[in-house]
């Protein structure tokens, strides 16, 4: 007798409904009073049309015209030229009125849903990328609906939805009210989790680059900041809050933030790894691909806003697609080559490029149709971003101790050189000066010496006067023997040093000198070095004696053939008729020994004196 009784009202049950469940299953509410919510994707009938069609004509179409969605709990409809409408069968058996439909995919232009409820058509709204985000009949990043229906009663709803030339890859999920909340709640919490994680470590490289002053951890800081910019796109918190009102931006923010960001991750990789045309075979690879993203940004911005609605979409899209993962895989081509020379550094890149690979390529394959996932929640991707961020930001620390060592070993090492350097320098001194000192005794002394004998034979005052000033031209002979120190040449190179002087010269003198070099420095041997520093004290000490120069301007030209001198200042000048002092002749027989030649060309208001050395370079 119970089982005739149950038999009955099961049977009076689906007559009752039986209306409104041919073709598709009843969705019964018993599963979201337990559960919050409850995928109804399996439970969907789609219909696709190439036009627009109205609500009754949609309504009145043949149940052949509908395939149910049963494959799966998401609905993949993989890119083409069709308009879909959805169908499904609301029952509620429960005390709760109210519930929410969400539609999980964030970038679907145009969506409008019905309710067919006891012969009665109710319009529930119009959202949609292509739609102000004001006119959303609910009002989140997400698209929702509110959907009523008393205890008892059902309905069937009709969403349109409109996702042409792109990837239409979606679920349905019903939410209570309590469910709805709760899961927002949770999605703010990851969202606020994620952006202070990323926040944190944006001001962290920013204080790194006062400390540091590397380019390095400034487009770090400016990547990061982008990687904020792409995460709040996807979730479409830019939409929201920033430009609610232009539906345009909102439909191509997505593609603008991941291009720039995938531009921006290969410029920091080649940064941090020190990716270079001489010791990577990857460079040329890795700068054409971030061009190639650059430029695909106004693309996308022509394609969207010219020829939104043309197959042109579908290659921009498997374009956007392909681009991200050469991108990637150039990153992580580039840091496994980084590897295997042995730049300890870059197994920190390599780490978070392999995780953004596989979670990019898992994403790329859910939004080109060839896996059937749909995120509902927080997507993987952002958390391996902010993986990424963390993981890098360490490595840059990491590099930076790298350097710091480097730099102390090389500071070690130079030190020890600069020891052996001092010596020879100051054992070149000392036998310079004997040479030097030699040469005056001998022969300006041993002429003084002469001359005062003959001075001897006159007499008077003037044989006095004579007297004295032969002394003194001895004694400061001596004295230039005695305390000669010819060079300052140290541990530093010949620019470092003229560098240096000038800019004290500057300090302690009317004239301002400045210095400019040009090319790589490179070493002299100890002889002509020593020649040239004697030549360029000479010049130096004629500007400042005689030149009355305001500016005096000194250029080293380090050439592949030759080393060029040009001193030039705005003194007084001098005629080439005067007679040459003996700084200018011994200035001459310098350069001559070192097989040089020198021009001077000297006019009030502008003296410009130009030495050519022939280069033998020195290890």
């Amino acid at each position: 007798m119970r089982n005739v009784t149950a038999l009955l009202i099961l049977l009076s049950f689906l007559f009752w409904n039986a209306p409104l469940c041919i073709g598709q299953q009843a969705i019964s509410l018993f599963t979201i009073i337990n559960k919050g919510k409850i995928n109804i994707s399996k439970q969907v009938d789609i219909y696709a049309t190439s036009k627009n069609e109205s609500i009754q004509e949609i309504i009145h179409q043949p149940l052949q015209n509908w395939k149910l969605n049963s494959n799966s709990n998401t609905i993949n409809l993989k890119i083409s030229d069709s308009i879909y409408w959805f169908k499904f069968k609301f029952v509620n058996n429960n005390i709760a009125n109210k519930y929410y439909l969400k539609i999980t995919n964030k970038g679907i232009n145009h969506l409008d849903l019905y309710a067919l409820m006891h012969d009665s058509i109710k319009h529930l709204g119009i959202t949609g990328d292509y739609h102000p985000f004001d006119q959303r009949p609910y009002n989140s990043n997400h698209f929702i609906y509110p959907l009523e229906i008393k205890q008892g009663d059902s309905a069937v709803f009709y969403l349109h939805c409109d996702k042409k030339n792109e990837n239409l890859n979606t679920a349905l999920i019903i939410y209570t009210e309590v469910a709805l909340k709760k899961a927002e709640n949770k999605t703010s919490v990851y969202m606020g989790v994620i952006i202070g994680i990323l926040l944190l470590a944006f001001i962290i490289n920013l204080f790194l680059v006062f400390i540091f002053r590397d380019k390095l951890t400034l487009w770090y800081s400016i990547y990061i900041l982008a990687v904020i910019n792409m995460i709040l796109s996807f979730e479409g918190y830019d939409f929201e809050f920033i430009y609610p009102n232009h539906p345009f931006y909102a439909s191509v923010s997505r593609f603008i933030s991941s291009l720039s960001t995938l531009a921006l991750m290969i410029h920091v990789m080649k940064l941090f790894v020190k990716q270079k045309q001489d010791n990577s075979k990857f460079h040329r690879a890795a700068i054409a691909i971030k061009w190639f993203n650059l430029l695909m940004i106004p693309l996308t911005l022509i394609i969207y806003f010219r020829y939104p609605l043309l197959t042109l979409k579908r290659w921009h899209f498997y374009s956007f697609i392909a681009i991200q993962i050469t991108g990637i895989l150039i990153v992580l081509f580039s840091t496994l080559e980084k590897i295997i020379q042995k730049y300890k550094p870059a197994i920190f890149y390599l780490i978070a490029t392999v995780m953004l690979l596989f979670t990019g390529v898992m994403s790329s394959l859910v939004e080109t149709g060839v896996v059937n996932h749909s995120i509902d929640n927080i997507n993987p991707l952002q958390w391996c971003f902010v993986a990424e961020i963390i993981l890098i930001s360490i490595g840059i620390l990491y590099r930076y101790q790298l350097l710091r060592k480097e730099n102390q070993q090389l500071f070690d090492q130079l030190s020890m050189e600069k020891i052996n350097n001092l010596k020879e320098i100051v054992e070149t001194q000392k036998i310079e000066q004997k040479r030097i000192a030699e040469d005056l005794h001998d022969l300006l002394g041993g002429q003084l010496a002469a001359l005062k004998l003959k001075i001897a034979s006159l007499s008077g005052a003037q044989k006095e006067q004579a007297e004295h000033l032969i002394d003194d031209i001895s004694e400061n002979t001596r004295n230039i023997a005695h305390n000669m120190n010819l060079v300052e040449l140290n541990e530093n190179m010949l620019s470092n040093i003229f560098a240096n002087h000038l800019f004290q010269l500057s300090k302690d003198h009317p004239t301002q000198f400045s210095f400019s070099q040009t090319g790589n420095a490179y070493n002299f041997n100890k002889e002509t070095e020593l020649h040239l520093y004697l030549v360029l004290t000479e010049i130096i000490h004629n500007i400042l004696k005689h030149a009355k120069a305001k500016e005096a301007l000194v250029q080293f030209f380090f050439k592949e053939d030759n080393f060029e001198i040009i001193i030039e200042d705005n003194g007084i000048g001098f005629s080439a008729n005067d007679k040459p002092g003996m700084g200018i002749k011994n200035i001459k027989k310098r350069i001559q020994k070192l097989n040089g030649h020198i021009n001077i060309d000297s006019s009030p208001g502008n003296t410009t004196i130009i030495i050519n050395i022939p280069v033998q370079h020195e290890a």
